[in-house]
């Protein structure tokens, strides 16, 4: 059945029952996890469902809808990618370059890690740079070129190319690098270069845009009643819009981008924004994540086992996933405003992904009687703003996480951390007792150096934090 929007573009929807099971799931699946509310679209290889059900806004009740544009946060470092990806397609820039070649302006703490970083390893994880988050500094003051200059106090992680760590400064700097080369604004790039080109008429990546759509606000569990409450603080900073902060679309649009990207570089509507080769580059493993295990980089794409492309978002009550599978040409989006969103995954998206390759998402059942010497893994591990620090405690290990800048309105500060306990599962990975973070993820994991003590920890996925010498 094909259907003309409004915008005039047509579309092979999938039948009513279709459509109509989707919204029932999705209803029922909110009913019983608690999530606020979700956007959901689905190509199946043969036809578009989607779905939307409970509220964009907990304060005011509006419902989401098909149209409403929500938060997808670090998806955007997908998007972020093909604008590097654009550069190595016109002759620009090389991957291999050294950034400094193009923005000799860049100023690192670490002058010698600075020179060996490549335009590659700010999409892939692997520049090193010691940055997370940075507190915002307020409107006036939360350019991208003005998070730029605050890399000057930044240091390493490790050594460029040593490992990999989920870095949104490098993104950051990636998202400068094409405005800079471009001489027009990151926002503006997002939205010529890839939201016009694919037809995307529900994406914004400016927030000067955002009075033209329905849009979602985020839900954040209070630590205090456990009742969820609307977050204070609906952006991240604005200076790392390249990261993920603003870009907001409906789950419809995130999937036309997705077909995009697994269609060789050209949308469903036929407009190429990628040559096939850079496409299918970006899809290719460069490196592994310590966790989730098993689990490969590309350029701005995580790469799961089964071929799988992925990316995931978060933010203060945001939750969104993006997945694709090039060998059958499926894609599905799945956009949440609330802090429990993950609790759909297991409702929603991982039956449909266990399909497309006959992988179960579900860990299998580890021991938890395993005996490890606590003494290697004492110690504290940073990410900036992020803290970890593991003790010794009834015999056993425990972590205190915390942050040293309140970015969400529910996160612990260094010095309101709660204690969790760690059940060794074996090869240095770890259960936490306990809610870690606001995901249903129960698994950390230690990287050991070559002297026996831990050299890294990754409390979730793709970050690493640092051991303290």
């Amino acid at each position: 059945m094909v259907v003309r929007l409004a915008s005039g573009i047509a579309i092979t929807a999938a039948p009513a029952s279709i459509v109509n099971n989707y919204t029932q799931q999705l209803e029922s699946a909110l009913a019983s996890t608690g999530v606020t509310g979700a956007s959901f679209a689905y190509w199946d290889g043969a036809a578009l469902c989607t779905a939307a059900a409970g509220l964009r806004n907990s304060v005011t009740g509006d419902p989401v809808t098909i149209d409403t544009v929500l938060h997808i946060g670090s998806i955007t470092k997908v998007f972020n990618a093909v604008l590097i990806m654009q550069l190595v397609d016109e002759g620009k820039i090389a991957l291999n370059d050294p950034v400094v070649r193009h923005l000799p302006g860049l100023r690192l703490r670490d002058t010698e890690a600075l020179k060996n970083i490549t335009c590659a390893m700010l999409v892939n994880h692997t520049s090193g740079i010691n940055c997370s988050m940075l507190p915002d500094h307020g409107p006036d003051q939360e350019r991208i070129e003005d998070a730029i200059a605050r890399c000057a106090d930044l240091g390493q992680l490790h050594p460029p190319g040593d490992a990999t760590s989920y870095c949104n400064m490098g993104t950051v700097i990636a998202g400068y690098l094409t405005q800079t080369l471009r001489g027009e604004s990151w926002y503006a790039l997002i939205k010529r270069r890839i939201f016009e080109p694919l037809g995307m008429h529900h994406a914004i990546a400016s927030l000067t845009d955002l009075p033209r759509f329905r849009c979602s606000v985020g839900d954040l569990t209070d630590r205090a009643t456990g009742k969820l409450v609307q977050t204070t603080r609906p952006y991240l900073p604005l200076s790392f819009a390249p990261a993920g902060t603003t870009t907001m679309m409906s789950a419809t649009d995130l999937v036309t981008f997705g077909r995009a990207m697994i269609n060789g570089g050209v949308g469903p509507n036929g407009a190429r924004i990628l040559s096939e080769a850079s496409a299918k580059r970006m899809a290719e493993p460069t490196a592994a994540l310590v966790l989730p295990a098993g689990w490969k980089i590309g350029l701005g794409w995580m790469i799961l086992p089964g071929g799988v492309l992925n990316h995931r978002g978060g933010g203060p009550g945001v939750n969104s996933e993006l997945y694709a599978h090039p060998s059958s040409g499926r894609v599905i989006a799945l956009l949440r405003n609330c802090d429990k969103g993950s609790t759909l995954d297991p409702l929603i998206i991982d039956p449909i992904v266990e399909s497309w390759t006959g992988i179960k998402s579900s860990a299998p059942q580890r021991p938890r009687n395993v005996r490890v010497d606590p003494k290697p893994y004492e110690g504290v591990y940073e990410l900036d703003p992020m803290r970890a620090e593991v003790f010794q405690r009834h015999g056993g290990l425990a972590l205190r996480l915390s942050v040293s800048a309140r970015i969400y309105d529910n996160l612990a500060l260094t010095n309101e951390a709660t204690d969790l306990p760690l059940h060794p599962l074996g090869d240095h990975a770890f259960e936490v007792e306990g809610l870690l973070f606001q995901t249903i993820e129960r698994e950390v994991r230690f990287v050991p150096g070559p002297d026996g003590r831990m050299r890294f920890f990754a409390p979730m996925r793709a970050h690493l934090l640092a051991r303290l010498k």
